[in-house]
């Protein structure tokens, strides 16, 4: 019986957010052995599919370790040596064993390296040898580097934006790595396009983006190809080496260059449509909501301080502008101050004062912002069930976490940021969404899938932060050049597509 060895490995990091992701980001996370590979799925939906797909071939899975952490700065020297250290003493203790299926962001950075995904496979592929296989599942934006194809055979990424498929990615890889070593040839190619673009400023249901990736659906289920993916790269990545990257899977070498020329093609014609469109200013969205006329809340994206886009979610400037409004205007946010949270503890429900929220994880950025008259509404541990449609099911444990009320404003107050694309984000501490006329959601396209169903308008708006919108009114000091839209490009500029295995 086969057997296939098990790692996941994920942080998406970005060089302009403040600090170091260390060991104490990561600890609380770690799977090993038979819980990282335990067919409840407790280690994700990727994982679960996985090992569901090598069980239902026969297939044995090895688990090694698996580490994962919330989008922020580059990770420390000490982290990537832990899992580096723990994944090969396991696998050589797993002995022999006849593939590797692997789950990374494949946006990570740390301060020692600007392709942390690309270091570990290097050493993966050095100590398992050229032949044995190599399968990887990932986000959409993950940063595809020359030095990552090298080493796999394949790479499968997320093809929805919001994420809706971190199962079928999983399945994804695991069937290629399956189908290889039941003898099947298959080639992998690879194009890269220079340019970039804001995570806030598209989702793969926009229709023109969703045409290019109904294209590629199409082509594998005519059976031209078996798999491809548009990795539309983390933007907010300060590196030399980086870019949009089309990855496709086909029989044929031919098949698989063509198909990836030709998706390659289409995405570059979308680089304009891509960076969005101009965004309101918080003035300007609040007052939306303040005209609505349904009794459904306008939710606004303040995708610049995303914490799922690696920002620390400590800006308060939406609190800010919210306050002149704060005795008319039911509305809901949330900021990281771990202060904050500590002196609502100490006060207690129904504990009533003045807090200066925010601007604490990330100084230069924001600063703090007085909230008189505060009354602690509730305090939580900080577990929630996700409802999905994105990790359905799946238990969050943000730490502990208290609910502030400032007349009809209801402010979140967590110790760090966190990913909140999920509704229940709010919902899980005593808020609800749709009894609000504003909800001010730290994220840039993600929480789409589960907002829509209760929102009257959504508006992104224009914040500071480390994921700023504009990129080109960010500092960046070190990316390659021509990349659009920092210089402009033309169809030369594509890369011509190779096979690296």
């Amino acid at each position: 019986m086969k057997r296939i060895y098990i790692c996941m490995f994920k942080e998406e990091s970005n060089s302009f957010s403040p600090g170091i992701m260390g060991m104490e980001e990561f600890r609380k996370s770690i799977r090993t052995g038979e819980d990282l590979v335990h067919p409840d799925g407790r280690a994700g939906q990727t994982i679960r599919a996985f090992v569901e797909v090598l069980t239902e071939k026969g297939y044995t899975p090895v688990g090694g370790i698996g580490m994962t952490a919330q989008s922020g700065g580059p990770v420390s020297r000490e982290v990537v040596d832990y899992f580096r250290e723990n994944a090969l003493q396991r696998l050589r203790e797993a002995g022999d064993v006849d593939g590797l299926l692997l789950y990374f962001h494949g946006a990570t950075i740390s301060e020692d390296s600007d392709d942390v995904c690309g270091d570990l496979l290097e050493t993966f592929r050095a100590v398992v040898g050229q032949e044995m296989p190599i399968a990887v599942a990932c986000d959409m934006h993950a940063n595809v580097t020359r030095r990552v194809m090298a080493q796999v055979d394949f790479i499968c990424g997320y093809i929805t934006y919001p994420h809706a498929d971190f199962y079928e990615t999983g399945r994804r890889a695991a069937q290629l790595l399956c189908r290889k070593l039941s003898g099947e040839t298959l080639k992998t190619a690879w194009v890269t396009i220079p340019m970039l673009a804001p995570a806030s400023g598209y989702t793969t249901n926009d229709p023109q983006l969703h045409a290019l990736m109904q294209r590629g659906h199409e082509m594998v289920q005519q059976g031209e190809i078996s798999d491809f993916t548009i990795f539309q790269a983390q933007p907010w990545l300060d590196v030399p080496q980086i870019a949009t990257s089309v990855v496709v899977t086909a029989c044929a070498e031919r098949a698989a260059k063509d198909a990836a020329a030709m998706l390659a093609a289409g995405e570059f014609t979308l680089r304009e449509v891509l960076q969005g469109t101009s965004m309101m200013t918080l003035r300007e969205g609040i007052q939306a909501a303040l005209d609505n006329p349904e009794d459904r809340p306008v939710i606004l994206a303040d995708s610049a301080d995303s914490s799922g886009a690696g920002s620390r979610g400590d800006s308060a400037v939406p609190i800010a502008q919210l306050l002149p409004h704060r005795n008319v205007l039911r509305a809901a946010v949330t900021v990281a101050d771990p202060a904050a949270v500590d002196k609502a503890f100490a006060l207690g429900v129904g504990g009533r004062a003045d807090f200066w929220l925010g601007g604490t994880l990330a100084p230069r950025l924001t600063q703090p912002v007085l909230v008189e008259d505060a009354v602690v509404e509730s305090l939580h541990e900080g577990d929630y069930v996700a409802a999905g449609p994105a990790e359905k099911g799946m238990t969050f444990h943000i730490g502990p976490c208290a609910v502030l009320r400032a007349g009809k404003i209801r402010i979140l107050v967590i110790r760090s940021g966190q990913t909140e694309r999920d509704i229940q984000f709010f919902r899980g501490f005593g808020i609800e969404p749709a009894d609000c006329r504003l909800v001010c959601v730290k994220a840039c396209a993600s929480f789409r899938a589960s907002y829509e169903g209760v929102a009257a308008q959504i508006h992104t708006v224009a914040t500071p932060g480390s994921a700023g919108h504009v990129l080109t009114e960010l500092p960046y000091t070190r990316l390659p050049q021509p990349l659009y839209p920092f210089q402009q490009i033309d169809e030369s500029h594509i890369s011509q597509p190779v096979c690296l295995r």
